[in-house]
Order: structure tokens, then C-alpha cells, then sequence
């Protein structure tokens, strides 16, 4: 048995053991996405500068403009309307008005449409990679840091041991869990939010046993959080406040503070499960 109070206060004994490494791997995995949160892009829009070139450069371009004008009007002539009339020098030159065909407005729709989707296909696909090939295992070596730093002192090196131990197995591993969420997702949101706590302890599970092949790996979490799903999506809850303060001082206490302290608690959670009996009961199965 478990409760909130026990976690919590073993992740802030490790907070303050480890503080600022905690807070530097913390705020790694926020930045790119692998705990809450993502890339902040910003966009910068503004007049060019105002050096003596650009200004020459400007003046220059509006003399030009208003000999253009003087030189050159086009004007509708309101007793054809479908002709234009262009003055070049003091003489008119009648130039025909075209009107554009739905026909083509719609060709030109179609070729926008499908590269528009072109575009948005292969951007998911950039993010599909990068989420299964880095952001994965950088995830499993975010909760290996957790972990040892619950039970000790951990180094910042360890964020890259989804990297550096069985790459390949802990991508197809991770893959099959995601691919099983989302295809439980496919039927309703409930079962697939039910796969997504039972599959919950599958990248802590691969912070020790990275060469876990992954039916074994996903049998391993779904026993762990047997009778435990609920409770730890009540303590997911328990963070609530916490996030309401951190956004009320715009992100700088879900930093400093917030997000260290779940994921503290969370890995604090996995090695309560670990030691418990119904861990040392898997030890023995096939594939472990």
C-alpha cells in the first residue's frame, strides 16, 4: 500500500538533496515536450530599419512611383466595363478585360488544397519521427534520472541512457505501447485513457530492464498498476493547485518547482511498486 502523503515526501527529500540538477533535467524535458509542455516560438514583425541607406533607398522608390503615376493610370471605363482603358503619355490604349472562369478559380483551389496537405502530412511525419526516435528515449532516461535521484544522488549524464543502453529495443518497445493507446483511443477516449495509466510504469520499467521485449514489458506495467490506476490519477489530480500557481506567475514556480516535484513523485510511485510483493512476483515469469 501506497498514499500520496509517502511520495510526495520522498520527492521533496530528494528535491532538496538534488536540487538544481533536478531542476536542469526537469526543464530539459519540459522544453522539448517529454513532460508538460513544448518549444515556445516566437514571431518578431517590424519596418526596416531607418539607416541613411534604407531611407535613400525608400525615397528613391517613391519618386520613381509617382513618375510611374504620372506616366501611367489605368482606369475603368464606364460605358464598356468590361474594358480597360491604360494611358501611356497622354494617349489611351484599350486593353481587353479578361474574367476568370470558375472553372479555373476551382483548379487553382484543388492545387492549393492538396499542397496544403502535402505540407501538413509530411509535418506530422517529422513529428511522428522525432516523438518515436528521440523524444521516447530521452523520456526513458528523464525517468531513470527521477528514479536514481529518489534513491540517491543522480548524475545529469543518465538522461541519455535510452540512448546509450538497447536504443533500438526501447524504441520498438515505446512504439507498441503508443501505437495500443491510440488504437484503444480509436474506440472512445475513456479506453484509451484506462490503457494509458495500466501502460503508465513501462519507461521506468525500461530504466532497469532496458532489453525487456515488449509484451513482457507491457504485462510488467499493466500488473504494477493493477488497483493502483485510479488512485495515481487522483494524485495526477493533487497537482492541480500547484499548476495554478505556476501559471499564475507565468511558468516560472511550474519550473522551479511544479514539474520537478511530480515527476519526483511519480518516480517515487515506481519505486514503491518495485519493492512491493507484486513486483517480486514478475521477476520470475518468461522474458523478464
Amino acid at each position: 500500500m501506497w498514499t500520496r502523503v509517502e511520495l510526495k515526501e520522498r520527492a521533496k527529500a530528494a528535491m532538496r538533496r538534488n536540487y538544481w540538477k533536478i531542476v536542469l533535467v526537469s526543464a530539459l524535458l519540459l522544453l522539448l515536450g517529454c513532460g508538460s509542455g513544448g518549444y515556445t516560438f516566437h514571431q518578431m514583425t517590424g519596418r526596416p530599419g531607418t539607416e541613411s541607406g534604407a531611407d535613400e533607398g525608400t525615397d528613391a522608390e517613391g519618386t520613381g512611383a509617382d513618375d510611374m503615376k504620372s506616366f501611367i493610370s489605368v482606369k475603368t471605363d464606364p460605358e464598356t466595363g468590361g474594358m480597360m482603358i491604360q494611358e501611356i503619355g497622354g494617349a489611351e490604349v484599350e486593353m481587353p478585360h479578361r474574367e476568370v472562369s470558375l472553372m479555373e478559380i476551382a483548379v487553382v483551389g484543388i492545387i492549393a488544397s492538396v499542397i496544403v496537405l502535402v505540407m501538413l502530412l509530411v509535418l506530422c511525419a517529422v513529428v511522428i519521427a522525432a516523438d518515436i526516435f528521440l523524444l521516447n528515449p530521452l523520456s526513458v532516461g528523464g525517468c531513470r534520472f527521477m528514479v536514481k535521484s529518489v534513491e540517491d544522488v543522480a548524475q545529469v549524464k543518465e538522461i541519455a541512457f535510452g540512448f546509450d543502453h538497447s536504443y533500438r529495443n526501447v524504441v520498438r518497445v515505446l512504439f507498441f505501447r503508443d501505437l495500443q493507446i491510440f488504437l484503444w483511443t480509436l474506440l472512445l477516449v475513456i479506453p484509451g485513457i484506462v490503457k494509458m495509466y495500466q501502460y503508465y510504469m513501462v519507461p521506468y520499467i525500461l530504466t532497469e530492464y532496458p532489453d525487456m521485449e515488449y509484451r513482457a514489458a507491457l504485462q510488467m506495467s499493466r500488473d504494477m498498476m493493477d488497483g493502483n490506476k485510479w488512485k495515481t490519477f487522483v494524485m495526477g489530480l493533487s497537482f492541480i493547485l500547484w499548476d495554478l500557481l505556476g501559471a499564475a506567475t507565468f511558468g516560472i514556480v511550474e519550473v522551479f518547482y511544479v514539474q520537478p516535484y511530480r515527476q519526483l513523485t511519480y518516480a517515487a510511485l515506481y519505486r514503491k511498486l518495485k519493492d512491493g510483493q507484486q513486483w517480486q512476483d514478475l521477476e520470475g515469469r518468461d522474458g523478464l
